[in-house]
């Protein structure tokens, strides 16, 4: 059952809702989703958000701020009347505060939903509206993140979004925080593949979704994967068929990048001459020159090769980036650090300006 949403806010420049569709919104690809948003008329648009506001707001490639009132909606629901109201009340009076600021700091609600027993709610939080950026990055954070945590993983990549801005030339960036999946609780749980499998068609789907709805010229899409995060990223850029629809690949502080399909594997059923795990870049969709990796001296998650082969070991490929400033697992988005330069730099598709350094021994 999809949440009415009543009104429909002005922001939109949509008519009042006059009558309920005939039918749901279909269930298609990103592109397919896109087409037939654009192929309504503004008053039956108008009418299925108002119908329909939950199915809209998961429905990859509708506009960003259809989707942010549609998941809105369902987020003051669960604020009032969810599982952990108290998590769901912080990110809404988060998200409402900034309205009233500059549109480069306002908060899009692109993604959620709400706990449902043993699953934690997701949610999807853009900085700024990444269908008119020049620049996107979709930042998915590792374990131990909820909703309830979500605020920390704002601030960083409110922190990265200014780092990028700095950049002469570099246009508009928006940045997003990508929980849409469900993250590990604890470290235990975060040796499981389970999480990373189940998340990446999801953020894959989401990733073409963004391409869809972007409006003008093609932005720079950039996936940013942090700890656990990169296992899912790695994931998802190892699929069958196609990978992420990203210009570049950053993993910082991974424990491995997790698993690449069985049908990318040479062989046949069980007889495959490939391990399961991406040990290397080759093992993705991605282009070695496009994929970037960081780690801390200090940061032991990134031993561990819990999930597959460290990326920034020699035998991975791809580049490694300085961290300077950076220790431990977290400090990766720390204002000063060359690891946060450094993201910003490619995000924006300054190159020249990354500072790299030899990859570790292994």
């Amino acid at each position: 059952m999809s949440l009415t949403i009543g009104s429909v806010s002005t922001q939109l420049d949509l008519p009042p809702p006059a009558a309920c569709p005939a039918g749901a919104p279909p269930a298609g690809s990103a592109q397919e989703n896109a087409q037939w948003w654009s192929g309504l008329s503004a008053q039956e648009q108008s009418n299925y958000l108002s119908s329909y506001g939950s199915q809209l707001g998961d429905m990859d490639g509708l506009p960003a701020e259809v989707r942010h009132e549609a998941n809105l909606a369902v987020l003051r629901h669960d604020a009032e009347h969810g599982e952990d109201r108290q998590a769901s009340q912080a990110l809404l009076d988060r998200i409402e505060a900034s309205q009233s600021g500059p549109a480069s700091d306002r908060l899009l609600l692109l993604g959620f939903d709400p706990k449902d027993g043993g699953s934690d709610a997701r949610a999807i939080v853009a900085i700024s509206n990444p269908d008119t950026a020049d620049n996107v990055a979709i930042f998915v954070p590792g374990t131990g993140t909820d909703v309830g945590s979500l605020g920390g993983n704002i601030d960083r990549m409110a922190d990265l979004q200014a780092q990028a801005e700095t950049i002469p030339g570099s246009g508009e960036t928006s940045t997003i925080v990508w929980l849409g999946y469900d993250a590990p609780d604890h470290i235990p749980a975060a040796v499981l593949a389970g999480y990373a499998n189940d998340g990446a068609p999801a953020l894959r789907d989401f990733t073409f979704g963004l391409r869809e709805a972007h409006q003008g010229p093609e932005a720079r899409v950039t996936v940013i994967g942090h700890s656990y995060g990169s296992t899912v990223v790695g994931t998802a850029d190892a699929m069958a068929g196609e990978g992420l629809a990203v210009d570049d690949i950053i993993a910082m502080g991974s424990p491995g990048m997790g698993y690449e399909a069985e049908e990318r594997r040479p062989g046949w059923g069980p007889f495959r001459i490939d391990s399961p795990l991406v040990d290397d870049v080759s093992d993705m969709h991605i282009d070695a020159d496009h994929f970037w990796a960081g780690a801390a001296s200090d940061d032991v998650v990134s031993y561990t090769e819990v999930h597959g082969n460290s990326p920034v070991d020699w035998s991975f490929g791809g580049q490694r980036i300085t961290t300077e400033g950076a220790s431990g697992h977290s400090d990766y988005w720390k204002p000063g650090t060359e690891s946060l330069r450094n993201q910003a730099y490619i995000l924006t598709g300054n190159y020249d300006q990354v500072d790299t350094v030899g990859r570790r021994f292994g």
